[in-house]
């Protein structure tokens, strides 16, 4: 009978406005404290979109080591962070170098290692297979 009240209405109107009574409005669910999260990083992205370009952030964002350097020779000179002298950056710029070549050297002498217990496990195979042979 409910079908035929449907597909009976004469107007749009009417067939808007009737409802069965087995639908059940569920109320919007709460959102969970993630889809919060989500939803606040969404708005501060679009609304940092939306806003001119700030260049003091662009600046911060350089000195942290964010953003790329567009011309490194712009840059200019390293300048020192404060309290530091130049005497000791310049030592523990020798010392890191000095580090940095030991650890090539020490590179160089593993990879010789590994060459020669590589050819000294290829020779124990050969004279395995030679007994087996024999």
């Amino acid at each position: 009978m409910r079908d035929q009240d449907v597909t009976s209405a004469s107007s749009p109107e009417t067939a808007e406005q009737m409802t069965f009574a087995d639908e059940t409005v569920t109320p919007p669910a709460e959102p969970t404290p993630e889809e919060l999260q989500a939803a606040e990083l969404s708005r501060a992205a679009r609304e940092a979109v939306r806003q001119p370009a700030d260049p003091r952030i662009d600046r911060q964002l350089a000195r942290m080591g964010l953003a790329d350097d567009e011309d490194p020779a712009q840059s200019g000179p390293r300048v020192p962070a404060r309290g530091v002298r130049t005497e000791d950056v310049d030592r523990i710029e020798e010392e890191l170098a000095a580090t940095r070549a030991s650890l090539a050297a020490v590179e160089r002498r593993v990879n010789v290692v590994i060459w020669v217990v590589t050819l000294e496990g290829v020779a124990v195979a050969i004279l395995a297979l030679l007994l087996l042979l024999r």
